[in-house]
């Protein structure tokens, strides 16, 4: 079980990392910190100036932690929120399927991720070293709260900014006679 566990981990964890580093460096033909704040305000999570740092910072510390099994089930909330602000931001009006678009890959990485808050990171793991028994329910439950909370966050981010922009789009040009004049 603990082989297994690593495998999973040293996977799920290394494609965090990856693109934590697509988002905040546009490595592994990432759009790098410029071209993921403009994707995310496209999506409605403005401003992205920093919400994609934060997206970015999330995914490259959550990987690293679910990678080593440092403190896995904190590493896993930050990657269960990122993913759940992906399917709620992207993927989920997409579909299920990943072929489409869908949200398929976020929720199996999440899944991945939400399931090692049960079982721990196994016995090739720093938090085994250290002597760190950190899962079980409560762990569970707490990333469960955690990220329905953010999702939740996601969503009213989402559509205060679209209210915001078709206010903007709809407001007629008031024009003022005093101050449009010009003086001759």
């Amino acid at each position: 079980m603990a082989d297994g566990l690593l495998l999973l981990r040293i996977v799920v964890g290394l494609l965090f990392v990856a693109h934590g580093l697509q988002k905040l460096l546009g490595w592994f033909g990432g759009a790098g910190l410029e071209g993921t704040a403009k994707m995310f305000d496209r999506a409605g999570l403005r401003p992205g100036r920093v919400t994609a740092p934060l997206g970015g910072a999330a995914e490259l510390a959550g990987g690293v932690s679910i990678a080593l099994g440092l403190l896995v089930p904190l590493g896993a909330i930050a990657v269960l929120l990122m993913m759940a602000g992906a399917v709620v931001a992207v993927h989920g009006s997409k579909g299920l399927w990943n072929t489409n678009g869908g949200s398929e890959f976020p929720i199996v990485l999440g899944s991945v991720a939400l399931a090692m808050t049960l079982t721990g990171p196994g016995r090739w793991s720093v938090d085994h070293l250290a002597g760190l028994q950190l899962a079980g329910w409560w762990w569970f439950v707490a990333a469960c709260v955690i990220t329905a909370v953010g999702a939740a966050v996601d969503v009213a981010m989402i559509r205060a900014n679209r209210m915001r922009e078709r206010s903007e789009q709809v407001q007629p040009q008031v024009h003022h006679p005093m101050r449009d004049r010009h003086v001759a």
